[in-house]
């Protein structure tokens, strides 16, 4: 291929340190192989095989053509025998560095798929419009209301958290949220922009917290069973009755209807079942745990638990099953 080729490398080097100045910035993709071939050091660079870091950390680099498949929706270098197109792999990498760059820091990135949405939402600046001070810059803020003490868990990045005893308190916890403390001490003046809920005496009186759950949160499954007026108390996470699991269900639907009538005009109201019943896949992960810590340690004829494709696949079929869920979405 380079047969007839007169050019050298420092032809190559003069040509291009009359297109770049100290001060250009070079975007591409694993820029180090190229430099080091040319033989020069640059220090300014974009170099999209860092800003997307492999899913399994360096010194592992995605390739230019996954990532337009992944993040760009796009296929390149798929030309065949004629290799790449140069000019296609330079747009695709200043396309991707225009994407970090919309989408913020964290995009493209192993946290990027688990990262809070308060954290998100903390990063989105409000519009001119829901600012109280014109002149300041404010972001976007998010409440959790739920059992417990939300903040241990998935409220550790919200800016509101507020713990309740029954799903009356919820209801109660997300209408403050939403509409704001007149003395802003749980929740800011006027409100957030985002409020995530959870009613729990439905799943409660169904029986479907786990053994753990429930010994942890057994003063709670008590208050919800009080609540709801069983007669047959049931204290040991089973499900209750049909009396009881009327009355849960119609309770559920009427806090739904509450927080709803209560929301302000042009609000987005979502509300969705979450997992469905989890006993059955805890109990077979639970016996998977077990077989791997026997398996590597005692022989096949006395390990205490088998676990074989039958297994396997009611496993698989039990985590199917507690993934079904519903979802429903409006605008007020």
């Amino acid at each position: 291929m380079l047969e007839n080729v007169t050019t050298r490398l420092s032809d190559i080097q003069k040509r291009l340190l009359e297109i770049i100045t100290p001060r250009t910035i070079l975007v591409g993709h694993s820029l180090n192989s190229d430099l080091t071939a040319l033989k020069i050091t640059h220090p300014f660079i974009v170099d999209t095989s860092i800003i997307y870091p492999h899913p399994r950390g360096p010194p592992l680099k995605s390739s230019l053509k996954w990532l337009c498949q992944r993040y760009l929706s796009r296929e390149i270098q798929n030309h065949g025998s004629s290799g790449h197109d140069s000019v296609e792999d330079a747009r695709a990498c200043l396309d991707l560095v225009k994407q970090k760059c919309e989408r913020g820091p964290m995009w493209g990135t192993s946290d990027a798929g688990g990262e809070s949405i308060f954290k998100r939402l903390g990063r989105s600046p409000k519009p001119k419009f829901l600012k109280t001070h014109a002149d300041a810059e404010e972001f976007r803020m998010g409440a959790v209301v739920d059992w417990g003490d939300p903040s241990r868990g998935h409220g550790a990045h919200a800016d509101v958290c507020i713990g309740c005893k029954t799903d009356a308190e919820v209801v109660e916890g997300i209408k403050r949220a939403a509409k704001g403390s007149v003395n802003g001490e749980d929740s800011p003046v006027g409100g957030v922009d985002f409020v995530w809920g959870r009613l729990r005496e439905l799943e409660a009186v169904r029986g479907w917290w786990s053994r753990s759950k429930t010994e942890d949160n057994a003063e709670l499954r008590a208050n919800a069973m009080k609540t709801l007026s069983q007669p047959d108390g049931n204290s040991d996470g089973g499900e209750a009755s049909g009396a009881a699991l009327g009355r849960a269900v119609a309770k559920t639907v009427s806090h739904i209807v509450d927080i709803f009538q209560s929301l302000p005009a042009c609000t987005a109201f979502m509300v969705y079942s979450g997992t469905g019943d989890l006993r059955e896949t805890v109990r077979l992960q639970a016996m998977q745990q077990q077989f791997r810590r026997e398996y590597s340690v005692k022989k096949w004829d006395e390990i205490s638990v088998k676990w074989t494709d039958t297994e396997e696949q009611a496993l698989r079929k039990a985590c199917r099953i507690a993934r079904d869920g519903l979802g429903f979405i409006v605008v007020k």
